[in-house]
């Protein structure tokens, strides 16, 4: 995720497949239950995390397709 906000909205969105640990508190991170999450949602957040910490280069490109 990109920050706490985006965490707690994901995790609003949809609680029987995103949810967390006390371990992962202040960070900007999400555990998924692969059974319970959509193919969407899974690529989603995926996508969101690789966004988070991937290189600019990387992430402008992507992004412009």
């Amino acid at each position: 995720m990109e920050d706490l906000g985006e965490k707690e909205a994901v995790l609003a969105s949809q609680p029987k497949a995103f949810f967390t640990i006390p371990h992962f508190d202040g960070y900007s991170a999400v555990l998924i239950q692969l059974p319970k999450v959509s193919k969407t949602a899974l690529r989603e957040a995926i996508v969101d995390g690789w966004l988070a910490c991937a290189p600019a280069r990387l992430t402008d490109k992507f992004l412009v397709k």
